[in-house]
């Protein structure tokens, strides 16, 4: 004999009623929007830690290239805030924003979206052992959020990546 099951079959699938769905965006949007600024800071703070290591980086190949080849190599860049770009070569005062065959290394702000330079002062580096020519305060840089990081260059000609005003996460204070 065939049993008859007592509930249908309908009210046995479950299913997420609209409610349900409703309090589940909901959940979702409210962990989202706390989540998107956190996001944008860690996104400025990378492309900013990202520009000051890439200089701290072409700085000491610049070093390196003095040295080898047996002439000065020179940073030298132009503008400031958001329109910038820099450039290391064997001319002083290059222009980075035309391609010059002296150049060794060129960077132009929209290499670092949201990348600001704050102060940079044209530096040279001796051929004999890559010393600096004279004493450099370096490089700043500020990203879209207000951090800043400094390229330094000791005298030896060394660069290092640095915070000079609040922390930075994952770099020191200068």
């Amino acid at each position: 004999m065939a049993s008859v099951d007592p509930v249908p079959r309908a009210a046995r699938s479950r299913g997420l009623t609209l409610l349900e769905l409703a309090a589940v965006l909901a959940i979702v949007a409210i962990v989202t929007t706390a989540a998107v600024p956190s996001l944008m800071s860690w996104v400025a703070r990378q492309r900013l830690k990202a520009a000051a290591e890439q200089l701290a980086a072409q700085l000491t190949e610049a070093r390196f290239e003095a040295v080898r080849r047996g002439v000065a190599v020179h940073f030298s860049s132009r503008g400031e805030g958001s329109h910038w770009c820099w450039a290391i070569g064997t001319v002083p005062g290059l222009n980075c924003s035309v391609d010059q065959p002296s150049a060794l290394r060129m960077v132009r702000n929209g290499d670092h979206a949201g990348v600001q330079l704050l102060r940079a002062e044209p530096l040279s580096f001796e051929p004999r052992d890559g010393r600096l020519r004279a004493p450099a305060a370096g490089v700043q840089l500020r990203s879209a959020r207000g951090e800043v990081l400094a390229v330094r260059l000791t005298p030896l000609g060394r660069a290092t990546v640095c915070s000079p005003e609040l922390p930075v996460p994952g770099t020191s204070r200068c």
